[in-house]
């Protein structure tokens, strides 16, 4: 159905509740396995009297962990019972965070990094990635998983300082337990509201452009399958965009509130500047998807790699004037950053079609995921060896140049492919 509405044949469409259900997940789920790290990176280390690299390794092992995951759950979840995988799965991350608030020694979180891993790849981003392209169509699908991902920065900009300031009055074990309480509620959430396909509730998908229209008609979905779009540079090419921007992106989750204060703010105000930093992003992801849907594909997701770029160039310069910069640093990573959730479902669509999807798009998870695993850990690396994170920054400011050539690369090759 090619028209966009709050209403679907008299009855409120019920992709716009999954939307909203999918905004309140990624609000909890991404923010607690990833947006929420930095808080405690100074009480943890400080307890048990290891460096930030060592700390932060659990980190490395939670996002390996959800490649695999990623890769053994995609297809079932593209096929299968995505309501069930997603319930368990958000058990399993709270027990993780039990075991965080037990630890003895840094091997517990290393331990409780796998249950971790197996939520954050489970509650948020494949699986609202796979249901919301079900739901809607190219007419709206940018903006309805864009406001769906900007749940990770609302989350941070309220879950953040309510978290520090647990840590402050009832220590870091607290906070763990609140997260594991926390990923009970998206638990529940699941299991109450997520519904696959729109057939399910008697609904049509909303907002399908013509050709999808036409693909409706003819009932073959057109584009590549995963076999097919494994062999093409254009699938390896996108991978490696996804992987860089992540690589700089978790850098900043896992370390901002540190290097504020390393730059002179107090823990308050870097805590403060941590959650504006997430709550900006809030405003790219609806921005980055709302491009994406007016002006295409192409130029939401390489605008969004540009500004997210120039944030690293803004936090190389805050040594030499932190009051400054900073305001170009939290504008251009909440501008830029809408991109790094929104923009990778959106590219699996747009160059390989929707023939299959989920499979194709599990793949750029794992991909976006591969970034993580060593780009905060590798810049608290950085700073243990050098006693500043500037060299990591301006590492990862030429990495997003890179991303740009890649995806301009990218929709040039595209052009050598009909369907």
């Amino acid at each position: 159905m090619n028209k966009v509405g709050l209403r679907q044949n008299g009855r409120f469409y019920y992709g716009w509740v999954l939307m909203i259900v999918g905004f309140l997940m990624m609000s909890i789920a991404y923010t607690g396995c990833i947006s929420i790290t930095s808080v405690f990176v100074i009480p943890v280390t400080e307890a048990f009297g290891v460096d930030r690299g060592s700390f932060l390794l659990y980190q490395t092992i939670l996002l390996l962990v959800s490649i695999g995951v990623t890769a053994y759950y995609g297809k079932r979840m593209a096929k299968g019972n995505v309501k069930r995988i997603v319930v368990i799965s958000a058990l399993v991350a709270a027990a993780g965070y039990v075991i965080f608030a037990m630890a003895k020694s840094l091997y517990m979180f290393y331990f409780g990094a796998i249950f971790l891993g197996v939520g954050f790849s489970n509650c948020t981003v494949l699986p609202l990635s796979i249901i919301l392209n079900n739901w809607f169509g190219g007419k709206v699908r940018g903006t309805a998983m864009g406001f769906c991902f900007v749940g990770s920065g609302v989350g941070g900009l309220v879950i953040l300082p309510l978290l520090n300031s647990v840590i402050s009055s009832s220590g870091w074990r607290t906070g763990y337990l609140v997260l594991a309480v926390l990923f009970g509620v998206v638990a529940a959430m699941a299991l109450i509201f997520l519904v696959k396909t729109p057939e399910q509730r008697g609904f049509v998908r909303m907002g399908e452009t013509l050709a999808e229209t036409q693909k409706e008609s003819t009932g073959e979905a057109k584009g590549m399958v995963v076999r097919e779009a494994l062999k093409t540079p254009m699938f390896w090419m996108i991978a490696a965009s996804a992987t860089l921007t992540t690589f700089g992106s978790t850098a900043i989750l896992f370390n901002s509130a540190p290097f504020f204060i390393d730059c002179g703010f107090s823990v308050e105000k870097a805590a403060l500047i941590a959650s504006f930093n997430l709550g900006m992003i809030a405003i790219g992801k609806i921005l980055i998807g709302f491009l994406c849907d007016k002006f295409g594909t192409k130029f939401g997701s390489i605008f969004s790699a540009v500004i997210f770029g120039l944030q690293f160039v803004c936090l190389a310069l805050m040594t030499i004037n932190p009051v400054v910069f900073v305001f170009g640093a939290v504008i251009c990573y909440g501008i830029g950053g809408g991109g790094i959730t929104v923009c990778p479902p959106l590219l699996v669509n747009a160059l390989f079609g929707e023939k299959d999807y989920g499979n194709i798009a599990a793949g750029m998870n794992m991909a976006t995921n591969f970034g993580g695993t060593f780009g905060g850990t590798l810049a608290a690396v950085i700073f243990d060896v050098t006693g500043s994170y500037v060299a990591f920054w301006c590492m990862a400011a030429g990495s997003m140049a890179i991303v740009v050539i890649l995806r301009l690369i990218c929709f040039r090759l595209r052009k050598k492919y009909t369907y």
